[in-house]
């Protein structure tokens, strides 16, 4: 079809546009999320991908209700409850009924319509709707569909980092590692791929093998291999290599029938198994910049020394005589926003949100612009920051340091000691902090054992430590009556164990501890979501059609209840009606587990299904309802907050700002006397109160009436009395926008250079992405230092059962690194059998009779001679010996006792943890000690990912604790320096 036929296609509901997405661990297997939907479209098998790629935006066909894939434990479990249905009740049966009727009156549309009912619904929100109802009548289906177009290319077509080796040593590397050497056993793309190569169709081809398992491999054609360097050649021939080089490469073309795509190299980061190259490969993947800024760029900079203008002064609210402060993590160094408070008297206070006022300096349009928007994001990984911004401007220029006049957006509003906003003002300022504060030094101030002496901050303009700690108490107690109300009406939190690093002073990880948010992030944390959530509200009612907000969907409900189905297990009943109903089951389920292990296993269960928060413009054909933030439980969202390190926030303050002249030209009061109002000579601190979430599924109700106005327990208590902003805007809304207003409004979307809706939706999925690829980084690069740290000596540690999958394997949490990681019962060291109870959902390990784990899974070694199989396993333990340990760790052949002798740090087991003991029962949440190593890609040669061995006796445990005594030695003779990693840690806070 093309493009115009699609789109035809796509509003009739025959169609549906979708981001194609592929598991890891299986690529023959996708998922499309289409909304709505109960569970995701799957797409079975590499023809119906029809050559996408992780992250294309594709159009997906769904396939005939007969077609569907049914899960059969799921449909066994409806039939014994008696909940299958019945009759023209079971959308199957009624389409084959259908179907039978339509074929009798040689009715060919009829036929078609009964087997795909939602094509002839009359659009795609009716399409979509009947998809739905038949997911809803057989929870046990599943929608499967094929890969028909895609629209736009994933920018991974670009960015496939990977390992260069011949056809054939890449093509016996995946039979190896998918357990089959016979073509007959391969799907249709990958027999045609070995017929090929057996016919010497890829002669003088070599072949990219990705780091990242969802990428297709590539290959690179004659001409372009006699194009690469003479080592990469000699590498990509050599089989026995300890190390590989990472490539970078671009798809070229994929021709229809061929099993890969074509690919160029565009160039070479450094080996495999290094941090740096390793850094390099992971930015490439994500394609995240990593290059200095053009000259076209820091030509857009201010000469220094620099200074604000009078002229521009004069525009501006001057707060420097303010008591104004930031509160950072100790490192930071892009300081994007500030605080200030001060008592009015008679319970009230004026509470100020400053903002650096980056888009003074980023004006729209300019080389910088363009690439601020490029980048979209700051990316912050273990050893560095990636800035989105020049330096001058994120570390000086603008970044809120003390002592120093600076531009600053903000927000101010009189409140009472809850928080409930009288009276609001919003416009660019300048301000003067007095203190740069870090995270640790408030929270000691909220604990009552602040030392100033311990402490190398200077405060400026004569303010004592006096009067911050007073201002810190009360931003304290305010911000907890805050929190606690928005956690009443339905708000949601998940967290996960976050590593910080501890480097030594050649950059290598030597510890790894978990960052702990305390009460003073919660502090910032509820001033920057009201800040956020006022400005929503804001630049939505002044363009209605033109707001840059942010939405979180609701969950994924198929995994929802798979996570009540775990929850189950300790007998507690989640009740996951809204946000606020699931935060109190979570707070129940904390309440009965008394394992703090295994309380972060059920975080761990209830984040899984979550989707993704995300940018998005109100002039996308999406209904109000659509536009509300799912965990914060807002009507009405954006981020405002860190434009230093967002680029959103940079489009939100330019909206801001033309939403106050629209304001001023339409008259309406901007509360600009709460700026002169008198401070009260004493206050009492507003106590601090306990927060607790929503108690039942009551919330959802509460929830209902909070809007960008009110939620977050921040309403205009004194809306009747104030009649501002927010009732002439609602006025406004309920008789329709006059055209004198809709005019002035595009008059100043023009004056700052605002784009139209289209581009703004544009913008918005760009910051979708780039968000998307520095989480993704960032995640990455602290794994890699977590690998190279275990690689260099395995913990003995914990971990929780986070699932049970039959007898082969378990899921398994390891708190202590905030990882998940499959356990195989065969790729555990040591003979071992499981056996499963489905009733009580436990999985028994014991010792198993049978002679070796390699027997069992190649059934073929049975049949031969006794002579024939003695050989067969002398050659097997000639392989295993010739390989490094940790190239064995998720493999069938791995040998626990000889990986452990061969280690030659040893085990750390800080914990003095003891072994197992066999039978072991395990259950969801169950705890299990296990000794955690890295795993080698046998064909990468790059430490990929952790492996966990249950930590039995196996006859090491001697050698190995002399072994890391000794080396624990003699790093600390040599280690020198430890400095503390670069991760930025305020980025936690995502919303």
């Amino acid at each position: 079809m093309d493009r115009e036929q699609l789109s035809h296609a796509m509003k009739r509901g025959h169609v549906f546009r979708a981001k194609f997405r592929l598991n890891a661990s299986n690529r023959t297997e996708a998922f499309c999320t289409l909304e709505g939907l109960p569970s995701d479209m799957t797409i079975r098998g590499e023809v119906n991908h029809n050559r996408a790629v992780e992250g294309d935006e594709v159009v997906v066909l769904a396939f005939k209700l007969k077609d569907w894939f049914v899960v059969y434990k799921e449909r066994e479990k409806l039939a014994e409850a008696g909940l299958l249905p019945e009759g023209k009740a079971d959308p199957l049966a009624l389409a084959e009924e259908l179907a039978n009727m339509a074929i009798a009156a040689n009715d060919d549309a009829g036929v078609a319509a009964a087997q795909s009912p939602w094509t002839v619904a009359g659009g795609t929100e009716a399409a979509l709707k009947v998809i739905e109802d038949a997911l809803r009548a057989r929870p046990d289906m599943r929608v499967t569909g094929k890969v028909v177009a895609v629209l736009e290319p994933s920018p991974r077509r670009e960015a496939i980092v990977g390992v260069l080796l011949t056809p054939a040593a890449a093509m016996a590397a995946a039979a190896a590692a998918g357990g089959s050497s016979s073509s007959a056993a391969l799907p249709p793309p990958a027999a045609a791929a070995a017929a090929a190569l057996a016919s010497g169709a890829y002669e003088g081809c070599l072949m990219l093998v990705p780091l990242d398992p969802r990428l297709p491999k590539g290959l690179l054609p004659p001409g372009a291999v006699a194009e690469l360097p003479e080592e990469l050649r000699a590498e990509a021939a050599a089989t026995d290599l300890t190390s590989r080089t990472f490539v970078a490469a671009a798809i070229s073309q994929w021709p229809a029938g061929s099993a890969f795509p074509l690919v160029s190299v565009r160039t070479s980061l450094g080996p495999t198994g290094d941090i740096e190259a390793g850094t390099a490969a992971l930015l490439a993947g994500e394609g995240i910049r990593e290059e200095d800024f053009c000259l076209e760029t820091y030509a857009c900079l201010p000469k220094v020394p620099w200074s604000i203008s009078p002229a521009d002064a004069a525009t501006r609210a001057d707060f420097s005589a303010w008591r104004i402060f930031s509160i950072d993590p100790i490192t930071a160094r892009d300081l994007d926003d500030a605080l200030s408070i001060q008592p009015l008297g008679s319970g009230r206070w004026r509470l100020g949100v400053h903002i650096a006022d980056v888009a003074s300096f980023v004006k729209p349009g300019t080389a910088l612009d363009e690439e601020a928007q490029q980048r979209g994001t700051s990316v912050y990984l273990v050893q560095r920051v990636l800035p989105m911004l020049p330096r001058l401007l994120c570390e000086h220029l603008c970044s809120l340091q003390p002592g120093d006049p600076k531009c600053a957006f903000s927000i101010v509003w009189e409140v009472d000691e809850n928080g409930h906003i009288y009276k609001e003002w919003a416009g660019r300022s300048i301000i003067n902090s007095c203190a740069k504060l870090a995270y640790p030094m408030v929270q000691q101030m909220i604990e009552g054992c602040f030392d100033p002496g311990t402490w190398p901050v200077k405060l400026f303009h004569g303010v004592t430590w006096e009067q911050v700690i007073f201002d810190c108490m009360a931003l304290h107690g305010i911000a907890t009556r805050l929190r606690s109300a928005r956690f009443g009406s339905g708000a949601l939190r998940l967290t996960n164990t976050k590593l910080s690093f501890a480097l030594d002073t050649g950059g290598n990880p030597v510890s790894t501890s978990a960052y702990v948010q305390a009460e003073a992030n919660h502090l910032v944390e509820e001033f920057m979501l009201l800040a956020n959530m006022r400005v929503a509200g804001i630049i939505a009612r002044a363009f209605p059609k033109h707001a840059l907000l942010r939405r979180h969907p609701p969950p994924s409900e198929r995994k929802l209840e798979e996570f009540k189905a775990a929850a189950a297990t300790l007998g507690v009943t989640v009740d996951s009606s809204s946000a606020g109903a699931l935060q109190a089951s979570l707070n129940a389920i904390r309440a009965a587990c008394q394992d703090d292990a295994a309380r972060e296993v059920i975080m761990l269960l209830a984040t899984k299904p979550m989707q993704l928060a995300q940018y998005f413009c109100t002039g996308e054909a999406l209904l109000p309802s659509a536009w509300r933030h799912y965990a914060l439980a807002m009507d009405m969202y954006t981020h405002f907050t860190s434009p230093i390190r967002r680029y959103p926030d940079v489009i939100v303050h330019r909206l801001l700002q033309a939403a106050l002249e629209l304001q001023q030209q339409l008259q309406q009061p901007d509360n600009a006397e709460l700026l002169t109002a008198p401070i009260a000579d004493s206050a009492e601190v507003p106590e601090p109160v306990e927060v607790v979430a929503a108690p039942s599924s009551s919330s959802s109700a509460a929830a209902a009436p909070a809007s960008s106005a009110a939620a977050g327990g921040a309403g205009d208590a004194a809306a009747a009395a104030a009649a501002g902003d927010d009732e002439a805007a609602e006025a406004a809304e309920a008789a329709g926008v006059d055209a004198a207003k809709e005019a002035a409004a595009a008059a100043l979307l023009a004056k700052h250079q605002l784009p139209d809706a289209q581009t703004m939706c544009r913008i918005a999925k760009h910051s979708n992405d780039t968000k998307y690829s520095a989480r993704m980084a960032s995640d990455a690069s602290l794994k890699l230092y977590l690998c190279i740290m275990l690689k260099q000596q395995p913990v003995v540690t914990w971990a929780v059962v986070a699932g049970v999958g039959g007898d082969r394997f378990c899921t398994a949490y390891l708190p202590e690194f905030g990882q998940e990681t499959k356990m195989y019962l065969d790729q555990m060291g040591v003979p071992l059998s499981g056996s499963f109870e489905e009733a009580s959902q436990t999985l028994t390990i014991s010792s198993s009779s049978s002679s070796s784990p390699e027997q069992d899974e190649d059934s073929s070694s049975a049949s031969l001679e006794p002579a024939a199989a003695v050989q067969e396993e002398e050659e097997l333990q000639q392989r295993k010996q010739q390989l490094a340990p940790e190239l064995l760790l998720a493999s069938t052949d791995f040998d626990l006792q000889q990986w452990l002798h061969r280690l030659p740090q040893g085990v750390s087991n800080r914990q003095h943890i003891g072994h197992a003991q066999l039978p072991l029962q395990l259950q969801v949440f169950s705890r299990v000690p296990v000794v955690v190593g890295t795993v080698i890609n046998r064909v990468t040669c790059h430490p990929t990912d952790l492996a966990a061995k249950i930590w039995l006796d196996c006859g090491a445990g001697s050698s190995v604790e002399q072994a890391a005594a000794a080396a624990a030695a003699a790093a600390a003779a040599q280690q020198g320096e430890v400095v503390p990693s670069a991760m930025a840690l305020e980025t936690l806070l995502e919303d």
